[in-house]
């Protein structure tokens, strides 16, 4: 029944969100509002999980961290993902890497992890979650770069970020797998 609750609440908090970057008048706002609602939606996704216990925690906590991390290697050196810059909408930024970037591969994560529970112990399952993530990446990207989250240079996103998108996240559905 959790999981219920937590996936109609992210649904209607993504929903509502785009309403609002939809609506010229309110776009500025939830341009702003971008950083919290990742907060709140890290907190919602944590108040909700079960089982509360310190694999869990430490599993987040990783995914966060490592994340963060991948990102900042990719945006400084280009070795990861291509030629891309973190505009103004993610908030406040740590050598060029949004604070909040790491809370936003785990909620994608989670909630894929989420619709996809039911093939969670079959050998594939790292690959339809890669899968989905890129899927989600491919739609997003275009969003993005209108709201000033993030732009690749010349306009341009490479096949490259597609394939890290990929490789990263099917890394943490292996984890969620083997944990």
């Amino acid at each position: 029944m959790k999981d219920r609750i937590l996936t109609i609440l992210m649904v209607l908090w993504y929903l509502g969100g785009i309403v609002g970057f939809l609506i010229p008048a309110t776009k500025p706002l939830f341009q702003l509002l971008t950083p919290v609602g990742m907060v709140l939606a890290t907190a919602l996704l944590l108040f909700y999980h079960e089982p509360k216990n310190l694999k869990s925690g430490l599993f987040f906590a990783g995914v966060i961290v490592a994340c963060f991390v991948v990102e900042l290697i990719g945006v400084n050196t280009q070795l990861l993902f291509g030629n891309y810059q973190y505009g103004l909408a993610l908030g406040f930024k740590l050598w060029n890497t949004p604070l909040v970037i790491g809370l936003n591969w785990l909620i994608l994560i989670y909630c894929i992890a989420l619709f996809t529970k039911t093939i969670r112990d079959r050998w594939y399952f790292p690959l339809v979650g890669a899968s989905a993530m890129v899927a989600f990446d491919w739609v997003m990207e275009p969003v993005a770069n209108a709201t000033g989250m993030w732009n690749w240079e010349g306009g341009t996103i490479p096949l490259k970020n597609y394939m890290d998108w990929f490789l990263v996240s099917g890394f943490l559905f292996l984890m969620i797998r083997i944990l």
